[in-house]
This record gives structure tokens, sequence and C-alpha cells, in this order.
């Protein structure tokens, strides 16, 4: 089977400069989860028609090995927009499925089990079907063509927009979804056998139903799994809402895998994070980009990480930052700690709060516990970084980098000045300014001689 992806309409009801297809769900531009779904589905050769900002569109989508045409008549209709497409299946023996660009909630399972049915009904009542329309029945129907059927059947006569629709048709709740399946020569003959419409001028893909029904050709209709599978996104609200229903998806396809997530409407995590058993994930969260979470790790409350890996056991607390990072086995972030920029938390290693770490190493069982900045440097095993210690990696043209051996200690509001080594169990006392390397087991101070000058202070504060 093949499909046709319509992703060419202007999009006006958005307001933006940007083509609507493109606007993001969880990360993702929208017609990502329609090519996606459609893959699912057991389909490779899709074909997508592009119209308003073309080149955008195709440039965002250029490695996804996808089939373009254009539609030049961008208020041509959908059909027009089919019609575009041609030279994708006027040679094709076979069943297409067709879907807006703007339908990110159509299933990857509803659109194999559309294709199960078509074939079913040929196995078991010898009727080759013409097309497959996807419906739903939906208690408040307003908005949506209605779909039409032979009484008692589910044999599709014809599909009526709702301005369109006389006022018994617009008390059918039954809706057409804008999914189809047609077999590719009676829909070629459909597409040139219609006419605009009278009022907009548009070739409508609805008129190819009518005209496949009066020709003998029969249409069927296939109740989508879901009824919010038929939502489609063509306001900036109706995005939300679809992005709403993916989230508490995605979600529920985690918790039914052993993860456990505190108040799932505030938490977020983008389809590309990939979570072992046992992770627990507390409100407000933000999981995002190709982001690995280890079993029985806990991520805190209003935590965001990005594109990282946590490993297993791992405690990341309240409002910690891991960007592009790495954090081994049991390691402790924050809260309130950053991480970023190629770091690498080694196994034990706890990182406190209001500590930035950009990349470096942090050893084994380091300690940096409060109030420090870390920069491209590599920390050994055991080190201790004091409150307010801070690398100095920068020299106003270029960074440079720092080496601290194991079991250093780095006393309280020290400076480290890069490029420099220090040795391993050396200790730096509180205060003190290194721009030397230091060897093994040395002690370090470097401090301006303290002066106290009696009574001195009263006169500064009567003043």
């Amino acid at each position: 089977m093949r499909a046709i992806v319509l992703a060419a309409g202007l999009g006006t009801r958005f307001r933006s400069e940007k083509p609507k297809v493109l606007h993001e769900i969880l990360g993702k531009p929208m017609l990502w989860y329609v090519i996606t779904n459609v893959r699912n589905g057991k389909i490779d050769e899709i074909a997508l028609v592009v119209g308003h900002k073309a080149q955008e569109v195709m440039e965002a989508f250029k490695d996804e090995n996808l089939k373009f045409f254009i539609q030049k008549n961008p208020k041509g209709g959908t059909a027009d927009a089919v019609l575009s497409a041609k030279d994708f299946f006027a040679s094709y023996d076979g069943y297409v499925l067709i879907i807006n660009g703007d339908s990110p909630l159509v299933s990857g399972e509803t659109i194999r089990n559309m294709q199960q049915f078509i074939y079913m009904v040929k196995a078991y009542e010898g009727v080759k079907l013409g097309g497959v329309v996807l419906t739903a029945h939906l208690p408040d129907p307003t908005g949506y063509g209605r779909v039409l059927k032979e009484p008692g059947t589910d044999r599709v006569l014809r599909i009526v927009e709702e301005k369109d629709a006389s006022a018994e048709e617009k008390r059918i709740t039954e809706v057409n979804a804008g999914v189809y399946i047609f077999y590719a020569p009676w829909l070629l003959e459909a597409l040139y056998s219609i006419k605009p419409s009278r009022a907009t001028g548009e070739l409508y893909l609805t008129d190819v139903v009518e005209y496949m029904s009066k020709k003998g050709y029969e249409v069927r209709s296939f109740m989508a799994r879901e009824p919010s599978e038929v939502i489609g996104v063509n306001t900036r609200w109706e995005l939300a809402i679809a992005e709403n229903l993916i989230k508490l998806k995605l979600i529920k396809f985690w918790t039914d895998r052993g993860v456990t997530v505190h108040f799932p409407e505030t938490v977020w995590i983008e389809p590309d994070v990939s979570l072992e058993n046992d992770v627990e994930i507390f409100p407000g969260a933000q999981l995002k980009g190709k982001t690995k979470v280890g079993k029985g790790s806990v991520i805190g409350s209003g935590s965001v990480i990005v594109d990282s890996t946590i490993g297993r056991n791992v405690r990341i607390g309240e409002y910690t930052v891991v960007e592009r990072s790495r954090v081994e086995d049991g390691a402790v972030l924050g809260p309130f700690a950053r991480i970023r920029d190629g770091a690498h938390v080694r196994s034990g290693a706890h990182i406190g709060n209001f500590v930035e770490v950009k990349k470096s190493v942090i050893g084994e069982d380091v300690r940096a516990k409060h109030l420090a900045y870390i920069g491209d440097a590599t920390l050994g095993k055991g080190v201790n970084v004091g409150a307010g210690v801070v690398f100095a990696n920068y020299d106003g043209k270029r960074k440079h980098e720092s080496f601290v051996g194991e079991r250093a200690f780095l006393g309280s509001n020290s400076l480290i000045v890069a490029p420099v080594k220090i040795g391993s169990f050396s200790f730096i006392a509180g205060g003190s300014v290194v721009n030397k390397d230091v060897p093994d087991y040395a002690f370090v101070i470097s401090r301006p001689e303290l002066r106290i000058i009696p009574e001195k202070g009263k006169k500064f504060l009567d003043k």
C-alpha cells in the first residue's frame, strides 16, 4: 500500500508565518507524527503534497525518504491536492491511503486495521471495495462533515459538509475523520470526473465518495479506535489539545512499562525519550530530545533533562537542568544544579545546589555540594569542591582546561585559574588563588595578610 499526506494548506487560522504542519508538538513538527503513524501503519511508500511555503516543509523532511509533489493552486481543494500527486499512483494497481498533514492523532494501529478491513471484506464477502472512510461518533459533531450511509449497513453514500447539511443531516453524529483508503485506478477515475464546487471553485475529496457510490464502487465506513483520532489541528487551541492528548498517551505508554509519573498532566516527555522500569518522575519535570534514564532513577520536580543519558539509581533533585551530558549510576544532582555541554558525572558523585558543571569530567565520589562553577575541568576520584570554588577557564579569547587529582581538597572560595594541574591529595586552603601547577600531597595557601586596626571600623560606620 502507498500513502499520500496532504500538507499544502495555508493554515490561515493559525495566524503564523510558519507553515502549520511545522508547528511543534512535544518538540516535533506536527507533520512528523502523521508520517510516523503512517509508517507504524506498515506503509513505507509515502508521497507528501506541499504548497504553502513548500521549500520550508521539504527542507524539514528532506531526510525522511518521501516523494514530494507541489500543489500549484493553494486554493484548488483537497481533491486537487491529490491530483498533484497523480504520478505517484496513476499506474499503481493497489490501494492508497490519503491523510491530512494536520491529523497527528490518527494512530498507526487504526491505519493497519483499516487495511485489514479491506482484505477481510474481500475474503469473507467477496467484495472488492472502492474505498474506506475513517469515521467516529461524536456527542457534539459540530464543525465536522456528516457521513450518510445506506440504512442498516456500513456502506457510505456520501459525505456532506456541515454548511451544506440539512437540519436532519446535522443530527447525524457519525463524522468524517478525513482519512481514506481508495483503490488507486478508481480513485483516479473519480478525480477526473468530479466537478468543482459552485460556491468555492474547489475540488473536494469527499465528492470522490459520492462518485464511487453512484458508480457501484462500494465505499465502507470504518470506526476509529478512539473518537479523539478524528480531531484535526486547524487552530492553536486545537494544537494545544492534540499536544496534551499525545503527551498523556506517551506517559501512559511508560507507566504501562513500570515508570511512576506523579501528576502526569504536568510532566513533559518527548517521543524520543527512553525510560527503564522503576524510574520515578515528579511534577513539572521535562524530559526532552533523545534522553535516556536508567532503572530506579528519580527525576525531581521542575527538573529539565535534554539529550542526556542518566544512569541507574541516579537522584536528580528539584529544578536541576541536565543538557547534553552523561550521568553515571548512583550520582546525586541538585537541587538547583546545572550540568551542561558534554559534562560527564561519574558514579557516586554529588553535585549540589547552585553548582554549574560545563564540559567537565567529574570523577567517582566527587563532592561539590554548593555554590561552585566547574568548567573545562577533569576532577579525579573523591575530590572535594568547597562552596564558592570557581574554575576560571576563559582568558577572554579561548577556553583552557584544568586537572585535579584524586582526593584533592579545594577549600571554599578558591579560584582555580586555568590552565593548571592540581596534584592528588593536595590541599588548597580556602580563599586561595591557584595559577600554578600543584604537586601531589602539597598544601597551598594564597591570601593577603590580614590586618586588624582597632577602633577603625567604628570611624567608618560613624561616617
